[in-house]
């Protein structure tokens, strides 16, 4: 089994799991909280580190803080680059100083990260970097990083700039930018997701789901009942679900719950059934913690403790989290 079920310190995670169906709420958040801090430094995935990272920068307290920091000293520029941002969000001021140090190595992703964090942190000396980048044709990846970032910093001027990218026709920056918009406020991004909605495309629609969820408007509720509803895709459907949890509506829970333990049952072009596999249960637990039943508690734990790919013990930890931790939103819409 490829996960922190290894060695000695996975053998006393078990015998701590053993009992979790009938501990109480610290115990089972304490848990989630050490697997994903199990998996901040594992060293077999970058994938995974970038995962537990991003989820203890969203639902861990200040002591999370120095963990991250560690990140930004990661041999991968995807670790680095998430570490970056997470403090920025995070206004870890601490950090900054480490932080410049990113910004001068010679990864161009680094300085990306490195001007967006600081830009979030009151230091704008280096947010030029990023409409420089944006445009960049010596690095491909450049300009996709840039536009990611843009969305980050709240400043809604950046659509002027993301807009002359946004029917590029590199599909990654393209959506990049066309998130990076709406997060912005862009009424025509966020009308051309919508409209993504329903051009059959799985994937499309359930990108543009999880953007307008992301938004937490209510002008969209109606339209992500729609498409739970009358989806083709189960994975549009689950997103849709988790979209309609994150407006405190919880009707997709039981397709989510159905959906933790789903197996595809064959290959697709181009498309294996294990990643379809994997695709559906992560997506479900993710839609789990957005709608905030505790009836999901036992099943989560149990993908924590036994799912084979780290990066599902690290959705179920996270979806944890978002239902047991403090900053979860108790009312929800029946």
């Amino acid at each position: 089994m490829t996960s922190f079920l290894l060695g000695v310190q996975s053998l006393i995670w078990v015998s701590g799991c053993a009992s979790a169906g009938g501990a109480g709420v610290k115990q089972t958040t304490e848990r989630a909280m050490s697997c994903l801090r199990y998996y901040l430094p594992y060293e077999h995935s970058a994938t995974a580190r970038v995962q537990a990272l991003e989820s203890l920068a969203e639902c861990g307290s200040d002591e999370v803080l120095p963990w991250i920091r560690l990140a930004l000293n990661d041999d991968s520029p995807a670790v680095r680059f998430a570490a970056a941002m997470a403090l920025g969000q995070r206004d870890d001021r601490t950090s900054i100083n480490t932080v410049k140090k990113l910004l001068a190595s010679g990864e161009v992703s680094d300085q990306i990260a490195a001007a967006g964090s600081l830009h979030m942190m009151g230091d704008t000396s280096a947010s030029g970097k990023l409409a420089e980048y944006l445009f960049s044709r010596s690095d491909p990846n450049a300009p996709h990083h840039a536009a990611f970032v843009l969305g980050r910093l709240g400043e809604p001027g950046a659509n002027k700039i993301l807009a002359r990218v946004v029917t590029s026709p590199d599909p990654g920056l393209r959506s990049n930018a066309l998130e990076s918009m709406a997060m912005l406020g862009s009424k025509e991004a966020k009308a051309t997701l919508v409209a993504n909605l329903y051009n059959g495309l799985g994937p499309e629609e359930t990108f543009a789901l999880t953007v307008l969820g992301h938004l937490r408007d209510q002008q969209y509720h109606q339209i992500f009942l729609d498409k739970l509803a009358t989806a083709q895709h189960l994975e549009t459907k689950l997103a849709a679900a988790r979209a309609l949890g994150q407006l405190g509506d919880a009707k997709g829970f039981d397709l989510a719950m159905s959906s933790l333990s789903y197996t595809a049952k064959k290959d697709e072009k181009n498309d294996p059934a294990a990643n379809q596999t994997f695709r559906v249960r992560q997506l479900a637990a993710t839609t789990l913690g957005a709608i905030g039943d505790r009836r999901a508690v036992a099943p989560l734990e149990s993908m924590m403790n036994d799912a084979d790919d780290p990066r599902l013990q690290i959705a179920a930890a996270k979806a944890l989290m978002d239902i047991l931790g403090p900053k979860h939103k108790k009312q929800r819409m029946q």
